[in-house]
């Protein structure tokens, strides 16, 4: 059986935190993440980009050197099969440019394996430019020096700009966030600003008092936002000043008919003390009065929830003395019958009210009530709302008990009622208009929902503590710390 969940506030108002997520700090993620991505991806197309560049410069300044080499060497061998002095081969050419150029056997064995073309060796401080010429391996090798000095200042540029990217990047974030979440932030604020106490206000002073809702004439996002919250506001307030026209003019109409009702039943009462028959109708008179008595406060306390229930003010209660009133009302409407009669109620009350339940329409025996009460049980409520839980828990329980008994204990610190009965499973007892399968045809299926809404409001705790398809039916209420509510 799914169980309600109470909300924490009492005859007070108590407003938890609320954990707000950041637009303008997910901006200034987003725009550090981009800035991130940027420069890795700016940084590896540099590396890229300057890699490539240094190879074409360096193949493109080597490679007439390594054709001025060949030719050199091949015109010395020739000069020296024809006789010649003073000859320059390659090598020596290399060696002014201090490089150095191999032929043939004296390329090692790990370059001759090379393909030809530009290779890059010892990270990249030497390169190694390979030709075959005529089944002859040449070999130009030489060192980067000015090439490494560059790309270390490449190195050095990229990361600057990394860094400078990343702080403008987290100021325009800043900035942005700023421009961008001003005004929402304006709008939240105005909006949490207004109290909702001016909805159920019905004079028109403080309704002007309010500032309008601001950023309506923007045309923007923000402004639609806004212009859609002003309406809703305006819809909202219509909504709510129906609903109070309403409930006074309920509170108006009720009252009257039941003041005139009250007055009459004690006219009658006076009139009926000379009459011979005064015996047997003055109790039914006198139930009839505090009915309309208990009606009268009922409805003014149910108006004064729906109204204004910021307004309903909690105290001190003698919560056995009140159930015990409850009780006894109840057996002198026939309702139920106390197992064992009490001093607060009085046996022939008991057997006369089992008298008058026969009587009635419905005909049904008075249940059987077990109480136990412990004396001088205090709890902060207020006695209207207080005695609608008591009044509709002891109710349902007599209601849909199924052997004609039931039973109520109080103590300290909770109340528990129990009857018996099965609740089947997947069934909210406590939501409006739901009424038990088997007594479906009966009641409207108010008194829990009421019930749970009075606990709501005194910040007491109702609950359904019997097991889903169990024998028996067990509602417990736990009454409020003493800090709660207000004192009178």
């Amino acid at each position: 059986m799914p169980k309600p969940k109470i909300s924490p506030p009492a005859c007070s108002d108590i407003s938890a935190p609320r954990r707000r997520a950041s637009i303008r700090r997910r901006l200034l993620a987003a725009f550090v993440f981009l800035a991130l991505l940027m420069s890795a991806a700016l940084g590896i197309v540099g590396r890229l980009s300057f890699d490539s560049l240094g190879t074409y410069l360096v193949g493109w300044h080597a490679r007439p050197v390594m054709d001025a080499f060949i030719e050199a060497e091949k015109r010395a061998w020739e000069a020296e099969d024809n006789g010649g002095g003073n000859l320059y081969y390659g090598e020596d050419l290399a060696v002014v440019m201090h490089w150095r150029f191999l032929v043939g056997k004296q390329v090692p064995q790990q370059w001759q394996n090379m393909p030809d073309g530009l290779h890059f060796i010892n990270q990249m401080e030497e390169f190694i430019l390979i030709e075959r010429r005529d089944d002859v391996i040449y070999v130009l090798n030489g060192g980067t020096g000015a090439f490494l000095v560059l790309k270390q200042r490449l190195n050095r540029i990229l990361l600057l700009c990394a860094i400078s990217g990343l702080g403008l990047a987290v100021v325009l974030a800043v900035v942005l966030s700023r421009r961008l979440t001003g005004p929402l932030s304006r709008l939240t604020a105005a909006v949490e600003s207004r109290s909702t106490g001016y909805l159920q206000a019905g004079s028109q002073q403080g309704e002007s008092s309010l500032p309008p809702i601001p950023l309506t004439n923007l045309e923007d996002e923000v402004g639609v936002l806004a212009r859609a919250i002003a309406a809703r506001e305006d819809a909202l307030h219509r909504f709510v000043q129906r609903e109070s026209n309403f409930t006074g003019d309920v509170s108006h109409e009720l009252r009257t008919p039941l003041t005139v009702m009250q007055g009459g039943l004690e006219i009658l009462e006076v009139q009926l003390q000379s009459l011979p028959q005064a015996e047997s109708m003055t109790p039914v008179v006198q139930r009839l009065l505090r009915t309309t008595g208990r009606m009268s406060n009922t409805v003014h306390t149910l108006l004064m929830l729906a109204r204004r229930p910021e307004e309903i003010e909690c105290h001190e209660l003698d919560c056995s003395s009140l159930l015990w009133s409850i009780i006894a009302e109840m057996a002198g409407d026939g309702m139920l019958c106390l197992s064992s009669p009490a001093a607060a109620v009085p046996a022939a009350e008991c057997a006369q009210a089992g008298q008058t339940r026969r009587t009635g329409p419905q005909q049904r025996k008075p249940v059987v009530l077990q109480a136990s009460i412990a004396q001088n049980v205090m709890a902060r409520g207020q006695k209207e709302l207080v005695g609608i839980v008591f009044n509709n828990l002891l109710d349902n329980a007599c209601h849909y008990t199924e052997n004609g008994r039931a039973s109520v204990a109080l103590c300290a610190e909770e109340l528990l009622v129990r009857n018996c009965g099965c609740i089947p499973p997947g069934i909210d007892v406590f939501a409006r208009g739901v009424r038990c399968v088997q007594n479906a045809g009966s009641g409207a299926g108010l008194g829990l929902s009421l019930a749970l809404r009075a606990c709501e409001r005194l910040g007491w705790q109702l609950d359904l503590i019997s097991e889903p398809m169990g024998d028996e039916a067990v509602f417990r209420v736990k009454f409020a710390p003493a800090s709660h509510g207000v004192d009178i």
